[in-house]
């Protein structure tokens, strides 16, 4: 098999596993962030950021763990090497913007509900209760 061959199978079970987790997790995520968010809106943009970070990272380690060096794997494609070296260090950054941006959210998230909250006041109790009569004077 080439190299070239070689790294096209990799990245291609890497991305099928990723995307098969991805569709497996799907619905529970879901749900599970609206409920943490508290919106769906929210809760969809926080799903597709999930995803695309776990297929961005499962591209990254097949990248990581795939040979660059050879001495005669790369002859029939001898820039094929510095290419791949390239995108492996794109998908480095990438991942890294991804992850500022997504702590950059939850600070942002979490003081704008903090805000909300104050702004608010007191929230009622968390299951209702029935008020309890009046004592009676006498």
């Amino acid at each position: 098999m080439s190299t070239l061959n070689a790294f096209w199978l990799s990245a291609s079970i890497a991305i099928a596993l990723s995307v098969l987790v991805v569709v497996l997790l799907r619905r529970s995520l879901d749900g599970l962030l609206v409920e943490l968010c508290g919106s769906p809106g929210r809760a969809r943009f926080w799903s597709t950021f999930s995803s695309v970070t776990i297929v961005l990272t499962a591209m990254i380690g097949m990248m990581v763990s795939f040979p660059l060096s050879g001495d005669g794997a790369w002859t029939d494609h001898p820039q094929l090497a510095t290419v791949l070296a390239a995108f492996r260090a794109s998908l480095v950054f990438l991942l890294l913007a991804l992850g500022t941006l997504g702590f950059v959210l939850l600070i942002g998230i979490s003081s704008f509900e903090r805000r909300r909250r104050y702004e608010l006041g007191p929230r009622p109790p968390a299951r209702w209760e029935s008020p309890q009569p009046p004592p009676a004077h006498g």
